[in-house]
């Protein structure tokens, strides 16, 4: 070997060895970086004619392990997932309250049975009347700042999930950028370690909001899928689209997150793309999504239904009863029924006409099964004729009892006995005409109509089924001129165009319950547009039957005491008909105060709502179901998020152990490299003694 390739040679060492020190001394000056893939010197010979010529460095290469990142990544995603979730959990426990406080649901439910259970020491005290209605009054204002504190954190999830697409965004076209240019430092065989490194981080940032997987497109440059396969980047790159909704309320329809591709040269977005949300199965997306389109609004229509049956049962007891004086007419709600069809009730019942000393002017027991008594014409001519013409009215589906003939109040009793009964409520009852509590919607939906029924609907009804990640497997329209005219027509109809997400059936009741199939169970029905009308009432089908997203939840909006009494404590009918008395009716008359005392004890028979398993419970027992569900699911999202936050740290670890930095062995590295650069030093000092020698021999 000539002098020259001995000098070469040391020469080759001193550069190799002097980079080795400089990425060692990187190494080291990263050991806290968070992200940071250590790097190690690849060398090689480098041979000229078969003779060795020194050394090169061939590669700085970033030691990193795929397998593990790739499950970091998920786990990542599948931790942030229930990390957003218990995060509005927590905000929703502290809405919620202590259950054992008298400020929350149970506590309300039991402060209304207290007071209620003092009305039947004396009746006619103004006071207790008062303090039973504020508590019914309390009621309501708590489950209306529940729907509505609901409905704003929805609306705050709605705006985070606008956020994270953004970051989502940003991270794309970072990652773009990054691959553009470590294809070009391969290209030009420069180093692409730091690059990578940030690269890596982006990927990382995404894979907390999305679970993600990459994949090496064969020139350096990293593809990105999600875990259920949508491209958000391959050689060209995708954004994220969302506008968050202005207002949310339970009729809010959001819109999807889609991919579109994005055009790098214009900077612009393409207007439509693939749909993301029912893609997403992991990262904060995910449980943002959830907790907005299944978990809050679970529990909203959870609290609509316990307000339903709260209305239902204090509103049935209200009807059984009449206040002292009698009220002079008796206004109900729009049934939708007509007054040719037939009355579909059994039993008995009395009504009174009273004057001014409460004392009984005239009666008349219809009783509902008696031959010729069919209609509900049938049954108005009967009363009135027996108090006066104009008594009992029905207009537009509203039925109204109206003193005449110089009485001075009215009243409806039912049969001790045999009581009148339409789809399970007294003939009062079932028109409200003296209910005690309003809502924002109608509490009931049992029309008592049978599948033999005409259904007398006419115009159209417009359907939508959509999923809890906007899917609309179905869209639909009944027109009700152009199918047959009974009720098992129309069920048909809809179980034709529900399917194959739900089916629908008629109950016993006449109330529609809709079913949701296996694999569609958080699926809703909304009523997109409805121009149908039932005989002329103005009472339209999705109103009737409750169809559409407004129930159950809005069941427990403006829950409240019926104006006159709030403003009037003594119209609280709390007195029954003495027919051998005088007067007929008194203040101190505790029979309804004794019924209101037993809801207490009276059972509801619940439907499975929101997740919630049904059952035939009190209402104390009901709203404690709701409050311990929505503290266990609060707790199984704290667990998850543990579990997988233990699993991430696992990963993390391992993933250390491949591309951490190790302080010990990086400090052995540096003084490797230092021996091998002096050693190559060495070289150089010694050839050039040799020159010398040669130098002076001449």
């Amino acid at each position: 070997m000539s002098l020259n390739a001995i000098m070469n040679s040391g020469v080759s060492g001193m550069l190799a060895h002097q980079q080795a020190l400089t990425v060692t001394s990187n190494n080291i000056a990263n050991v806290q970086t968070e992200g940071y893939a250590r790097k190690v010197v690849d060398y090689s010979a480098v041979v000229l004619n078969g003779t060795g010529a020194g050394v090169s460095v061939e590669d700085i290469r970033r030691v990193t392990d795929e397998f593990i990142s790739r499950e970091l990544r998920l786990s990542t995603a599948s931790a942030e997932q229930y990390k957003a979730m218990s995060a509005i959990y927590a905000d929703l426990q502290a809405l919620m309250g202590d259950p054992a406080a008298n400020t929350s649901l149970t506590g309300k439910m039991d402060s209304i049975h207290t007071s209620f259970a003092s009305l039947t020491v004396d009746p006619s005290l103004s006071v207790s009347r008062t303090a039973a209605l504020t508590e019914l009054t309390n009621f309501g204002i708590e489950t209306d700042r529940l729907q509505t504190q609901i409905q704003s954190l929805r609306k705050e999830t709605d705006q985070r999930i606008a956020s994270e697409t953004e970051t989502v965004n940003a991270a794309i076209l970072q990652i773009y950028e990054l691959n553009l240019q470590i294809v070009s430092a391969n290209i030009s065989e420069q180093p692409t370690g730091e690059l990578e490194d940030q690269r890596d981080k982006a990927i990382s940032e995404i894979s907390q909001i999305m679970d993600v997987k990459t994949y090496d497109q064969g020139d350096g440059s990293l593809a990105i899928v999600t875990n259920a396969g949508q491209q958000l980047l391959d050689f060209q790159p995708r954004q994220l689209v969302y506008t968050p909704s202005a207002t949310v309320s339970s009729e809010t329809i959001f819109d999807q997150i889609t991919l579109n591709v994005y055009d790098t040269i214009n900077q612009t977005i393409e207007p439509t793309g693939l749909a993301l949300d029912p893609e997403l199965t992991g990262g904060s997306l995910r449980g943002l999504l959830d907790m907005r389109n299944i978990e809050l609004p679970s529990l909203y229509d959870q609290i609509g239904t316990l307000a339903a049956a709260t209305a239902e049962q204090f509103n049935a007891v209200h009807n059984d009863n009449i206040s002292v004086p009698p009220p002079s007419t008796l206004t109900g709600h729009n049934s939708g029924l007509i007054a040719a069809e037939d009355h579909g009730f059994t039993g008995e019942a009395t009504f009174y006409s009273f004057d001014a000393n409460n004392d009984i002017v005239a009666s008349v027991t219809v009783d509902f099964d008696a031959v010729g008594t069919t209609s509900l014409t049938d049954v108005m001519n009967e009363v009135n004729a027996a108090l006066g013409a104009g008594t009992l009215t029905l207009t537009n589906g509203v039925m109204e009892m109206t003193a005449q003939g110089g009485a001075a109040g009215i009243g409806i009793a039912q049969d001790a006995t045999d009581p009148s009964l339409r789809a399970g409520k007294g003939f009062s009852h079932f028109f409200g005409m003296n209910d005690l509590i309003e809502a924002s919607v109608p509490t009931s939906f049992t029309t008592g109509l049978t599948g033999a029924d005409n259904h007398n609907f006419t115009g159209t009804t417009e359907f939508t089924v959509y999923g809890p990640d906007g899917q609309t497997p179905s869209n639909f329209t009944i027109d009700f001129g152009a199918i047959g005219g009974t009720m098992t027509d129309v069920i048909n109809e809809l179980n034709t165009g529900l399917s194959p997400a739900a089916t629908a059936a008629l109950s016993a009741d006449g109330e529609i319950i809709i079913t949701n199939a296996a694999g569609y169970e958080n699926y809703k029905i909304s009523v997109t547009n409805d121009t149908s009308d039932r005989g002329g009432t103005n009472l339209q089908f999705g109103e009737m039957f409750g169809v559409g997203f407004r129930y159950p939840g809005d069941q427990a909006l403006d829950f409240q005491v019926r104006e006159d009494i709030e403003n009037d404590p003594m119209l609280l009918a709390l007195a029954d008909v003495d027919t051998a008395g005088t007067p007929a009716l008194t203040l101190s008359d505790n029979r309804g105060a004794l019924s209101f005392q037993d809801l207490t004890n009276t059972t509801t028979a619940f439907s499975t709502v929101g997740g919630l398993t049904g059952s035939t419970v009190t209402l104390a027992e009901y709203a404690s179901q709701i409050l311990a569900k929505a503290g266990l699911d609060a707790a199984r999202a704290e667990s998850l998020q543990a579990d997988r936050e233990a699993l991430q740290g696992v990963l993390v670890n391992k993933m250390a152990e491949v591309s951490g930095v190790n302080m010990d062995e990086e400090l052995a590295n540096l003084i490797v490299y230092q021996n091998a650069y002096n050693a190559a030093a060495r070289v150089i000092t010694t050839a050039r003694d040799m020159y010398d020698v040669l130098l002076n021999i001449a």
